[in-house]
């Protein structure tokens, strides 16, 4: 059960009030060493007072009212084996009023739970908010339940014993994300049955984690030892070859050699259709005097502008070509040393129905 207790913030007011009144009636004599007294005194209370309120400030506001109604929810739901819903109502109560009893329940709601470490301490923390509460006979009985409490935890507590080997300057423990002090390595300390983890960190040397799983009443050595971090050598620096597709060969080489091929596979196209024109004419057509005679219905115009306009698409597609794969030759050629620079002027092909070419761009 939650107690309540009681604080006198002006006992030593009152004292140095009374004292000022016995003061008054030994004399005229000693009024002026009274009066600044009570001026070394004033000035005492208000620094005491400004110290209290701001420790109050500081301090979880407290609300016995409503920890004692959480508290009797909380006994009600566990006394009917609801511990899930009853145990943090203890917590909750515990904010508002800390109290011997309201710690006592959750230890036991620990226990229950398997966190035979966390009610061990919450059995050591009862001990100390009991010295608060009203009642001799009634703080005994709350010690006694603590100390059996502690008792019967003692040989069942885990025991985790964490050592760093020639901990280097700046070393850094944690155990489950909570740092651990560097007095505190070495010595074993009780934990929760269950797993945990270590990891040990310094400037300079590799991070070290540790993995290890308690039973109760166990007691683990991790031990641990912080190697100096390897530095970076010509083996393990990144290649400059992966940096870009085909070991260092800049895109644009790849691409202009692409355009190259397309280009020239273009041309040759063109070529046949040419040779095909110039066949046809052949075959359909033959020089006679004063002219030239074809086979009647033969369309002598269409094969012929058909055989010029092949040509010139052959010719401007071709040389255009030559000219993008000899820029992908330099490209490639380049990067086997430093890398490539892009070639200062570029060659664009196009392609039309009267025929075909490349403009340069670039500077000169």
């Amino acid at each position: 059960m939650a107690e309540m207790t009681t604080s006198l913030p002006g006992k030593h007011l009152l004292s140095a009030q009374s004292n000022h009144r016995a003061g008054a009636r030994r004399g005229a004599g000693l009024a002026p060493r009274l009066r600044a007294f009570a001026g070394l005194a004033s000035a005492a209370a208000v620094a005491l007072g400004g110290s209290a309120a701001r420790a109050q400030q500081q301090q979880p506001p407290r609300d016995p009212v409503a920890a004692e109604a959480l508290f009797k929810a909380a006994r009600a739901l566990v006394d009917k084996g609801d511990y899930a819903a009853g145990c943090p109502k203890f917590e909750a109560s515990l904010e508002l009023n800390p109290s011997a009893s309201t710690m006592i329940n959750i230890a036991r709601c620990h226990e229950r739970e398997g966190k035979v470490a966390t009610a061990w301490h919450d059995y050591n923390r009862a001990i100390v908010l009991n010295r608060e509460t009203a009642g001799e006979q009634r703080r005994r009985g709350l010690e006694e339940i603590a100390q059996k409490g502690i008792a019967d935890l003692d040989a069942r507590v885990p025991k985790l014993r964490v050592v760093v080997k020639s901990a280097p300057s700046g070393a850094e423990v944690q155990r489950d994300g909570t740092p651990v002090p560097a007095a505190a390595l070495g010595e074993p300390l009780p934990v929760d049955p269950g797993p945990h983890e270590i990891r040990a960190s310094a400037p300079g040397h590799e991070t070290e984690t540790r993995s290890v799983t308690l039973r109760e009443g166990e007691s683990v050595t991790v031990e641990l030892t912080l190697r100096p971090a390897a530095r970076p050598t010509a083996a393990t620096a990144p290649e400059k070859a992966k940096e870009a597709p085909g070991g260092g060969v800049p895109t644009w080489a790849w691409v202009s050699g692409a355009a190259g091929i397309a280009l020239a596979g273009a041309s040759v196209g063109f070529l046949i259709d040419d040779l095909a024109a110039i066949g046809a004419l052949r075959d359909s057509c033959r020089e006679v005097t004063g002219g030239t005679y074809c086979k009647p219905g033969y369309d002598f115009a269409a094969d012929n502008a058909r055989k010029n306009r092949d040509f010139g698409l052959f010719v401007g597609l071709g040389g255009a070509g030559l000219v993008a794969l000899g820029a992908a030759a330099y490209g490639i050629a380049g990067s086997g040393g430093e890398k490539a620079p892009a070639p200062a002027a570029v060659a664009l092909p196009w392609v039309a129905p009267s025929g075909a070419g490349a403009s340069i761009f670039g500077s000169f």
